[in-house]
């Protein structure tokens, strides 16, 4: 039993953020606060818009924001509801892209057999295995059956439907499952992922198709290449009756016997 305890304390790790001297930071690194409620709402006009964003967007830079009004300021930040827009105008958006988010289900739900079959292939089968381990720690996510878990992957599946060019990769559960926690409705999610997604670089692994691309396109590539190295039937080095530079990239001093690196007469 104490071998047991001993290995469960190894695996337990901790990241701490160094204090770095003044020196080392940026000027106005203490000049702005965490955003909290009452600065989030100085920032609002009686319509709702939002003012000084330059100033606001430095203030989250360099301060953060609080837990408490995350899941209202991250979606101006990924470009789902512009800083002009009104209170009024934002409801309205929300109206018609929670329409718009239905359609992209209908979509998907309504594929053919074949369409179904080559979708599970190619995205739903890794959306599966991804979700099902993606911040299960975190309550919002915690335990069987939870309903957050599929909100989380219908989110996944529907965004390969609305952008097939990128369709899914691994480590998009990570990117959604935070906006998720917060947000805490599928379809402003969903929508604030595709303004992250269209304002960032992903780099991920490659697929098992895109690797099956890459050893088609080396099979082919390879025997070109044999063809190109054979071994030439006489050396070049003679040249004008003495040996020089040739094929060898050898000097003919160096080529004992009259022979080059191949072993082939001079």
């Amino acid at each position: 039993m104490k071998q047991v305890a001993d290995e469960k304390t190894c695996m337990q790790f901790s990241i701490r953020r160094p204090k770095l001297p003044s020196s080392e930071t940026h000027p106005e690194e203490s000049m702005y606060k965490r955003l909290d409620v009452a600065a989030w709402l100085r920032h609002l006009n009686e319509l709702g818009q939002v003012e000084e964003g330059y100033k606001l967007r430095k203030a989250i830079f360099f301060g953060g924001i609080d837990v408490s009004i995350r899941g209202e300021v991250w979606p101006f930040l990924l470009r789902y509801y512009s800083l002009e827009s009104t209170s009024q105008e934002r409801e309205a958006l929300r109206a018609q892209k929670r329409r718009e988010y239905a359609e992209i289900q209908q979509k998907r739900l309504s594929m053919t057999p074949e369409e179904h079959r080559a979708f599970w292939r190619d995205v739903q089968f890794t959306v599966d295995k991804d979700v099902v381990r993606t911040d299960r720690s975190n309550q919002f996510f915690r335990g069987e059956d939870n309903p957050n878990v599929e909100s989380m992957r219908r989110i996944l599946l529907n965004y390969a439907v609305h952008n097939p060019a990128i369709g899914y990769f691994q480590g998009m559960s990570d990117l959604v499952a935070p906006i998720l926690a917060e947000v805490r409705d599928e379809s402003d999610t969903f929508w604030c992922f595709v303004g992250l997604m269209q304002n960032t670089l992903f780099v991920s692994s490659p697929r098992d198709e895109d690797m099956e691309k890459q050893l088609v396109r080396l099979g082919t590539w390879a025997p070109v290449r044999r063809r190109r190295a054979r071994r030439p039937r006489r050396c070049c080095l003679r040249s004008r009756g003495r040996l020089g530079h040739g094929c060898c990239g050898q000097q003919a001093e160096k080529a004992k016997g009259g022979h080059c690196q191949w072993g082939l007469e001079a």
